[in-house]
């Protein structure tokens, strides 16, 4: 799996330039802009979590009985 960094890089290049860059052998485009942008909040809440810096959300759904 890429690495935050090289996603950032990727977004960088792609947002700059408008051609398209590889991370870990897959090829990106300005059409999967937002699988990379979706890559990097899937990188950066687990790099957030391992460090403590941002504690995991748990979601409730209400109901008119209460908490589910």
């Amino acid at each position: 799996m890429a690495t935050l960094a090289e996603v950032n890089a990727a977004i960088t290049k792609v947002t700059d330039e408008g051609q398209s860059s590889t991370v870990d052998g897959v090829s990106y485009t300005r059409a999967n802009l937002a699988a990379l942008i979706q890559l990097q909040d899937t990188l950066q809440g687990a790099s957030n979590r391992a460090s403590g810096s941002r504690p995991t959300f748990r979601g409730y759904q209400f109901t008119t009985l209460g908490y589910d």
